[in-house]
């Protein structure tokens, strides 16, 4: 049987027709089992133009190349220095003239033994006080710098910049995914356009036995309970065929959802199922395994973690703050008047002011400021990246353990899957061929009952479905070991039908 589809490898071209830029390249080597044929416009969509359509316009990978220009972001901010502080401080603001100060001074002299009469005199001074405004304001502007010790800013710019190398890596994984979705979806097209063709065939000849039997009937040579059980079995097809198209649509919505599509924009994919690789030794794709993105992260994964160790144990040293000021304190000009009487009797008034050779006193200011740490050491964060390290060392030992199940898993299956395609197609469907062909000319020539047809033909039918969904099967699981390996299994010869390997051309 003819499947009209193609399946053979896509490589690194996809990729490389993007013009990724991405450092780590270990997906480039992923392909899956197809081949493009022709244009998507003229005969169809082949699978090099969905993975390069699903490469170029997917919603998730549009949404996962911000991460690397965040990333960039963050190396650009790791690179950078505190900024310096500046502090203006400006002390006794006034806001009225202060009170004024008064000194009253009184004074007795002579006294008893002394041949004069005691006299009492006084004095008073009066001082104004300070003025309002900012003209004796004390006034401090500083700026400071914190200077980072440690190597803090060194240690912060290696871990952005491996922060840079994990955004990368899980990019990489996603594309790998994408082109392993964009792929199945690809060959569940395929499969459900060749069992819609099954079912058109098998609705044909039930139209066709139908029409025979409703004419026999007429002839009065069969039963027209004959006719019954054709037009019972024709409306079965018909079900039957509604839910392939159903499934149809469904498989190409899915597969044009790929590139960010509400609905196809492609009237078929071409392909071809029967195309099947032969599979290498399990050891050997087991030592392709750490190409896998999904593994290789965590590499970056460590890297990452150890950075912000690192760093964690550099914040435990308090930073310093140097700072440069200079302050100015107002200098105003006083006076002062005195008047009184002396001990003489005689009486006396004076006025005085003092002022400054300058309006300000001018000094620097210096300093030099350190946390003492007594307390806050950064146990906790220091403690919490230790346990990110531990912790990404098990994810990575469990990562590889699951990579390597899941390429066991998909090695069998496809090998269980190649068997019972070769069964399938040198002994089950040559003989219920035959069978099919030889009860049709039995009911004709009255040896054999409609049953018998209608047995035969379900079983002819359910053989060639059930040869479809296997090589569904085969070339999904091969998808899945190449997403694991990162291998393109249609490198190696083709498996012809007899179980031998020999290259083969894709037609």
């Amino acid at each position: 049987m003819r499947i009209a589809c193609v399946i053979a490898p896509l490589a690194t071209w996809c990729l490389a027709a993007l013009g990724a830029d991405v450092s780590h390249s270990q997906t480039e080597g992923l392909a899956v089992s197809a081949i493009e044929s022709g244009n998507s416009q003229e005969t169809g969509l082949t699978l090099r133009e969905a993975i390069l359509k699903a490469l170029s316009r997917n919603p998730e990978l549009a949404t996962m190349r911000w991460d690397t220009e965040i990333s960039d972001a963050g190396i650009t901010q790791a690179r950078l220095r505190p900024n310096p502080e500046t502090a203006l401080e400006i002390e006794d603001i006034r806001w009225s003239r202060a009170p004024s100060q008064r000194t009253r001074t009184r004074s007795l002299s002579g006294g008893i033994g002394s041949g004069s009469l005691p006299s009492l005199g006084w004095e008073s001074e009066t001082e104004p006080g300070a003025r309002s405004g900012f003209t004796e304001s004390e006034i401090t502007l500083s700026i400071a710098q914190v200077i980072e010790l440690g190597g803090k800013r060194a240690k912060r710019i290696a871990l952005a910049e491996e922060e840079k190398q994990l955004a990368l890596w899980d990019y990489e994984a996603l594309r790998a995914d994408v082109i392993e979705e964009t792929a199945r979806a690809f060959v569940a097209v395929l499969a459900a356009q060749e069992k819609l063709t099954l079912e058109d065939d098998l609705q044909g000849l039930a139209d066709e036995v139908a029409r025979t039997f409703h004419v026999r009937v007429e002839a009065g040579q069969v039963s027209p309970l004959e006719a019954a059980k054709a037009d019972v079995a024709l409306a079965n097809t018909r079900i039957e065929r509604e839910r392939v198209a159903y499934a149809l649509r469904t498989a190409r919505i899915h597969l044009a959802s790929m590139w960010g599509d509400k609905e196809p924009d492609f009237p078929v994919v071409v392909g071809h199922l029967e195309d099947l690789s032969a599979l290498p030794d399990v050891d050997e794709l087991q030592t392709r395994v750490t190409g896998n993105p999904d593994i290789a992260r965590w590499a970056a994964e460590m890297a990452a973690r150890k950075a912000s160790l690192a760093l964690a144990r550099a914040n435990r040293i308090p930073d310093a703050t140097v700072e440069l000021g200079l302050k100015s304190i107002g200098l105003a000009d006083s006076t002062a008047s005195r008047y009184g009487l002396d001990t003489g009797g005689g009486f006396g008034m004076s006025r005085s002011k003092s002022s400054f050779d300058a309006g300000r006193d001018n000094s620097l200011l210096l300093g030099f400021s350190i946390p003492i740490p007594i307390f806050d050491r950064n146990q906790g964060n220091i403690a919490a990246a230790a346990f990110e390290v531990s912790k990404a060392s098990d994810s990575s030992r469990a990562t590889a353990v699951a990579v390597h199940r899941d390429l066991l898993k998909a090695y069998e299956e496809a090998r269980a899957a190649h068997a019972e395609i070769v069964a399938l197609r040198d002994t089950v469907l040559p003989q219920a061929n035959e069978i099919f062909e030889k009860t049709q000319r039995g009911y004709r020539q009255g040896k054999l009952q409609y049953l018998d047809v209608l047995d035969a033909q379900r079983t002819l039918f359910e053989a060639r479905t059930t040869y479809v969904d296997t090589l569904e099967r085969y070339h999904l699981a091969v998808i899945a070991i190449e997403r694991v390996t990162g291998t393109v299994l249609a490198q190696w010869p083709t498996a012809s039908p007899e179980g031998n390997e020999e290259t083969h051309d894709a037609e």
